[in-house]
């Protein structure tokens, strides 16, 4: 038999209230982990790991790879690597495209996690939760910004997560993370209402993608205007302006050519 290495690969998360486990998860995401595990350990060659062994484990859902070891030194590699969060570039390709979705998945839901630990290895394991943040050296322009946010507020709540949903005015939604204690103090009912949030997040200044969005407060019901009542005074407005060559020369006039 061909000597292998063991590398576990441990998938942490809640499922309609219950924590992942093997008699837990469901059919799809069985399927869905499954595959990226096995993207993670072939890299861009894609048939490498046809040869890989697998158990299930007690454990959140634990799977564990048997890896010949050609291969497995080619993961232990790229694992020593993540040791920096700036490593992406440095990793084979399909791998660090694994990892981005993992880390894409962690922001969305606190609770999620992925642990790949060698067993028997000299570097500690590889965690990607929301706590992470693995990227290229170009993409580390994250800043911490607060700013009103004007939305409708159309959902708010849950269960193992507390967050209100805003339908922002381009028609996408924004998911704020926020706690029960603060929406039960909340005295009057916004639902369904447009308003005004102060939001805590960090935005890319590169690509002005925003991520870990707190809610620290919902001022109230956001100020409104008639658009179209707006545009049409603004026509108004241009057309009887349109024969005055010079507005300010015009104004200076009136007042009986006043100086600045």
């Amino acid at each position: 038999m061909e000597a292998v290495k063991q590398i576990d690969f441990t998938l942490n998360g809640r499922i309609g209230g219950q924590m992942i486990t093997p008699k837990t998860i469901g059919l799809h995401l069985f399927n869905t982990f499954n595959h990226e595990v096995e993207e993670f350990i072939a890299g861009s060659n894609h048939g490498q790991a046809k040869d890989v062994r697998v158990a299930i484990e007690e454990g959140s859902y634990r799977l564990a790879a048997l890896i010949p070891l050609a291969l497995a030194s080619l993961v232990e590699r790229d694992l020593q690597q993540l040791d920096r969060p700036d490593s992406l570039r440095a990793i084979d390709p399909k791998r660090a495209s694994v990892i981005r979705k993992w880390q894409a998945q962690a922001r969305k839901s606190e609770e999620f996690s992925v642990r790949i630990a060698s067993v028997d290895a000299g570097h500690p394991p590889v965690v990607v939760s929301r706590a992470s943040d693995f990227h290229t050296p170009d993409e580390n322009e994250w800043v911490r910004v607060e700013e009103y946010v004007i939305g409708t507020l159309f959902d708010m709540g849950g269960t193992s997560q507390v967050n209100v949903h805003l339908r922002l005015p381009d028609g996408s939604q924004l998911v704020v993370s926020t706690s029960e204690q603060y929406l039960r103090d909340q005295q009057k009912n916004l639902l369904y209402r447009k308003v005004q949030a102060r939001v805590r997040s960090e935005k890319n200044l590169k690509t002005g993608a925003q991520r870990n969005p707190q809610l620290l407060a919902i001022i109230g019901e956001a100020p409104s205007y008639d658009e179209a009542e707006l545009n049409a005074s603004i026509a108004k407005g241009t057309a009887a302006w349109a024969d005055v060559p010079d507005a300010v020369a015009w104004v200076r006039e009136q007042r009986g050519g006043e100086r600045e």
